[in-house]
């Protein structure tokens, strides 16, 4: 029977028979049954360094041993019989002590365990036991009744399934004497297997186990939600009221709601003001508190930790959210130096070559001049007089001096024109650019250096993980931006962090969702079409958590994921998500030029009387020698 058991459903397997009391002869016998059926075996059980392979493994216990009650017992402290073990448990119609011994094991609803029940006509029940919780009563489903091949009456299938049926109504009365309730054996047989050792007759509707195991029976299952904004969200959860308040908590329950409503469990809310960290002591608090000591199933949808990947399973992405620096695109005056970005390295160049050979050329046509005719306002034949009038060409300014003769005025006239063409686009592309936002900081380093200044929004997650992450562009950022010595950090409520994000030149490190449907509800038009995002935690999208090890852990993996293929999720998702807000069309908006544009112009005006004036004592001093 356990040789059919065994490789009934195709799959690699190996026995473990621990504790087994069987003489030598009988363990020698079944192992070489084993062995010809292509399944190892083994007689001991201890813990194992790697889970790759468990759904592999069958263990095997008697309930005619006298050590098999303990170590049942030991087994479920120790978790095996959690999934993917299994297990078969051979027993006989006289004993009557082992629903008392099952009832005390964590045979939970991912527990694979088989009753495998002994009749006195040698034929065997095999019945799958689990519990809901660990306080439920037991809950029995036939899965198959095997009849041994050395019974008279297999002699052909036509002739002895009339026999089987017969035989199956007195296994169906000895199954409800045995379940103590309405779990009989179905009338239909869903597969038939017959090998050299018996015959296996099927009941399953499925094998996955999951599948069967879909109804809870209004279980109850709980949810730890995170509340920081307002305890009003208690109220709102599912009524799309309020939503710019903790609307990660609202996007996560929805979802829950539904799954719970697929697996016909009742639902039980708790509500916390954190999503879990460690404190001093090494204790964690929040979500993570309530997931370890089982006081909730699933929680709010969390960031990924290696911390919390140790303690706690991340099920499904039910949602997408994320916490990101905000900031509105800066000047490029701010930046840059925009009296020197119009044309490119070439263009300067050229006007460079440009404007030396008309000098070169005006210099040789004056002092040609000089040696015809002179005249009080021709040039005199000095490199002086030639850069004063280049430099009035440059500037749209002539000058009191210019050449008399033709050759002379040649040069001057196609210095102006080509320099008066060269002013105009210069002009034209100053103006554009002193509106014109910069694209130079897109990453951490940009955000750094530039002269943005930065806040975060006042939530535990910010002060967490700006004070965890240690890499040094990072660290630089909170200790010289975020939090400087000395002076209060830099956090802010959503309302003053977006508010501060509007009037420019500051960066905001906010959850995108509540923070874009703030932007969404308060900003012009004009004011949205420069908004950018840099990450600064690194981060994947939040997934829902639960216990360690669950029992309902495929149960809710399964559920989400049709949540999330047919379509739910995503409607959802739009439902309660605010996409990053788009500007209707390229809508511009009058703004003066400050000092800060002018910069270097100013700057360049400063130095150049700063420049006169050494030039006029350098005059003065001149004349007196």
């Amino acid at each position: 029977m356990i040789v059919s058991f065994v490789t009934l459903d195709d799959r690699p397997t190996s026995v473990l028979m621990p504790y087994l009391c069987w003489n030598k002869y009988e363990t020698k016998t079944f192992v070489k049954a084993l062995a010809r059926a292509g399944v190892s075996s083994a007689d001991s059980l201890q813990p194992n360094r790697t889970e790759n392979y468990l759904q592999h493994i069958v263990i095997l216990a008697d309930m005619k041993c006298s050590e098999t009650p303990l170590f049942l017992t030991k087994a479920s402290q120790q978790g095996y019989f959690k999934s993917p073990y299994r297990w078969l448990i051979l027993s006989t119609s006289e004993d009557n002590n082992l629903l008392d011994i099952l009832q005390d094991v964590d045979i939970l609803i991912d527990s694979d365990v088989v009753v495998a029940r002994k009749f006195d006509t040698g034929q065997y029940l095999l019945t799958e036991v689990y519990k809901i919780s660990e306080k439920s009563e037991m809950i029995f489903a036939t899965r198959a009744i095997w009849r041994s091949a050395k019974n008279n009456f297999i002699n052909g299938y036509n002739d002895s399934y009339f026999m089987l049926e017969e035989e199956r109504d007195n296994f169906s009365v000895s199954l409800t004497e045995y379940t103590s309730n309405d779990t009989a054996v179905s009338d239909k047989v869903k597969s038939i297997t017959f090998d050299k050792h018996g015959i296996m007759e099927d009941y399953r509707e499925t094998k996955i186990l999951s599948a069967k195991r879909r109804n809870l029976r209004r279980h109850t299952l709980t949810m730890a939600n995170v509340i920081t904004d307002s305890n009003d969200t208690r109220l709102h959860l599912d009524d799309r009221l309020q939503l710019h308040q903790d609307s990660i908590t609202k996007m996560s329950y929805v979802i829950v709601k539904i799954c719970f409503e697929m697996l016909n469990a009742s639902e039980k809310l708790i509500f916390t003001h954190t999503w879990g960290y460690r404190d001093k002591n090494g204790n964690w608090q929040g979500v993570i508190e309530h997931l370890l000591k089982k006081e909730a199933d699933l929680g709010t949808l969390t960031i990924f930790t290696q911390e919390r990947m140790q303690c706690i399973d991340y099920i499904a992405m039910v949602g997408s959210t994320a916490v990101r620096f905000v900031f509105r695109e800066p000047p490029l005056a701010l930046l840059s130096n925009i009296f020197t970005l119009p044309f490119t390295g070439a263009v300067w160049i050229a006007i460079f070559v440009c404007i030396l050979a008309c000098g070169i050329f005006l210099y040789i046509t004056s002092k040609w001049e000089v040696t015809v005719a002179k005249h009080p306002t021709q040039l005199d034949g000095s490199w002086a007089d030639v850069l004063i009038l280049i430099i009035g060409a440059v500037l749209q300014q002539g000058c009191t001096l210019e050449p008399r003769y033709a050759a002379g005025r040649c040069v001057t006239l196609l210095l102006f024109l080509s320099l008066t063409i060269l002013y105009s686009a210069y002009s034209a592309n100053i103006v554009v650019l002193l509106r014109a936002p910069s694209s130079s900081v897109r990453t951490l380093p940009d955000l750094l250096n530039s002269p943005l200044k930065l806040g975060a929004s006042d939530f535990e997650y910010n002060r967490y993980f700006f004070k965890k992450l240690n890499e040094p562009v990072r660290k630089a950022i909170y200790n010289k931006k975020i939090a400087p010595k000395g002076k209060k950090p830099n956090f802010y409520s959503m309302k003053e962090g977006v508010e501060k994000i509007r009037k420019g030149l500051f960066a905001f490190h906010m959850e995108l969702n509540p923070g874009y449907r703030l932007i969404q509800e308060t900003y012009q038009e004009d004011e949205k079409c420069d908004l950018v995002e840099i990450d600064y935690i690194n981060e994947i999208d939040p997934w829902l958590p639960s216990q360690k090890r669950s029992p309902f852990k495929d149960l809710f993996k399964i559920n989400f994921i049709k949540i999330r293929e047919t379509g739910i999720q995503a409607n959802n998702h739009h439902r309660l998500h605010v996409s990053k807000p788009r500007c209707s069309g390229a809508m511009s908006a009058f703004s003066s030029v400050g000092i800060t544009d002018m910069l270097p112009a100013i700057v360049a005006t400063i130095y150049g009387i700063l420049l006169s004036v050494i030039v006029l004592f350098i005059e003065i001093y001149y004349k007196r020698l």
